[in-house]
């Protein structure tokens, strides 16, 4: 397990957990994921600045292959929604569904995490460089 790292309640939140997954996910071999992880982990850490309290903390974890938590001191848990083609936000969660293999959320007694699961061994996975599920043929 990695962390938690507590990160700064400040827009260099999101900076700085792409920091950790550029630094951690190499050292386990799971280099690939890297792109994709920075993405969903600066969603998550946004929508904790944008809609939670602090501190806000981020933690790796080696199962399968990765899983990202980010958490917060709101105990409120994120919904998706459907954002229309002239909103601003509101795409975040839709994007972390698209993108991770598995996601959710969980209660704590100081919060809630959000977490999302990469593979890098699923072929079916989607990767941003366009190849994965959801691709014709």
């Amino acid at each position: 397990m990695g962390g938690p790292w507590v990160l700064p309640w400040s827009p260099t939140a999101c900076s700085s957990a792409r920091t950790v997954i550029r630094d951690v996910l190499p050292q386990w071999g799971l280099d690939a994921l890297v792109p994709t992880a920075e993405l969903l982990v600066s969603e998550l850490v946004s929508n904790a600045l944008r809609h939670a309290s602090g501190p806000i903390r981020l933690t790796l974890e080696r199962v399968s292959d990765l899983r990202c938590l980010v958490s917060d001191g709101t105990a409120d848990l994120p919904r998706p929604t459907d954002a229309g083609p002239e909103d601003e936000c509101g795409r975040g969660l839709t994007l972390v569904d698209m993108l991770a293999a598995r996601w959710g959320c969980e209660g704590g007694p100081e919060g809630k995490s959000v977490w999302f699961e990469l593979s890098g061994d699923d072929p079916c996975a989607p990767r941003l460089d366009g190849e994965g599920k959801g691709e014709a043929a």
